[in-house]
């Protein structure tokens, strides 16, 4: 009996293929099942069945008021208005819906300048006060210092030059210098003329000397002579000008 139950009494070939044909199709519904999640996604459960399993958040504690020394330091006039939240951030309770004011102080004046923990209390007290003191005396202390006005120098007068002839004359001699005759020109026997280019200024002295002719060795003693020379202001229709003339002067042997 055991033997007819357990086993089939039919030819093994048949039974061959029953088995492969059995593995084959478990085989294929295990992959369906592997493969079916990848090919289509939605097939899978959503995630509100983990919502419902996760516990709520605890509710968020209010707001930590500020303390009686926090409301002092910012209802005091004139003091920096800065306060730093005692506890850990918190998350608001609710969000406002309408647009947020801004708050801007009224300037009360120059800052204070103290300590921060003064004697009488934070930002006042007796180190402000000396703090203060010692600034508005050093303020009045430093002198103002004017800058000084530069005056703009008045333009020079155009002074204009001409050669000497014609309406142009040289003025009067006032001084003539006659120049020593040279010894080592004595010496050589050596004479001539020396024919100098000189400007007269509006005061009546040389201004310029050029030479434009005569022997070296007695060129030195005219020029010399000739810056020795002064003359007369000269004028053109009553206004001083600048003259151009020709000096000559002349050694002779005696």
């Amino acid at each position: 009996m055991f033997e007819q139950s357990t086993l089939s009494n039919g030819p093994a070939g048949r039974r061959a293929w029953t088995t492969c044909f059995g593995i084959t199709t478990q085989v294929a519904v295990v992959s369906l099942a592997m493969m079916a999640p990848m090919v289509w996604p939605q097939v899978l459960p959503t995630a509100r069945l983990l919502e419902t399993l996760t516990p709520p958040l605890p509710p968020a504690p209010p707001p930590q008021r500020l303390g009686s020394e926090t409301r002092r330091m910012l209802s005091r006039p004139g003091a920096v208005r800065v306060a730093l939240w005692p506890g850990p951030v918190v998350v608001p309770t609710h969000v406002p819906t309408g647009p947020i004011p801004v708050i801007e102080d009224e300037p009360t004046g120059p800052p204070n300048i103290g300590i921060p923990s003064g004697f009488g209390g934070p930002g006042t007290g007796v180190a402000n006060s000396i703090v203060q003191t010692l600034a508005n005396a050093a303020s009045a202390a430093v002198p103002r210092i004017a800058t000084p006005v530069t005056p703009t120098p008045a333009p020079a007068p155009v002074i204009h030059r001409y050669k000497e002839g014609g309406n142009v004359m040289l003025g009067a001699v006032l001084h003539r210098a006659e120049p020593p005759y040279p010894q080592i020109a004595k010496a050589a026997r050596v004479s001539g003329s020396v024919e100098l280019e000189c400007v007269v200024g509006v005061d009546g002295h040389i201004q310029e000397v050029k030479v434009k002719g005569g022997n070296p060795l007695l060129i030195r003693a005219a020029v010399d002579a000739a810056w020795q020379g002064v003359y007369a202001p000269s004028k053109l229709n009553s206004v001083p000008i600048e003259i151009v003339t020709i000096l000559t002067f002349t050694f002779k042997l005696n």
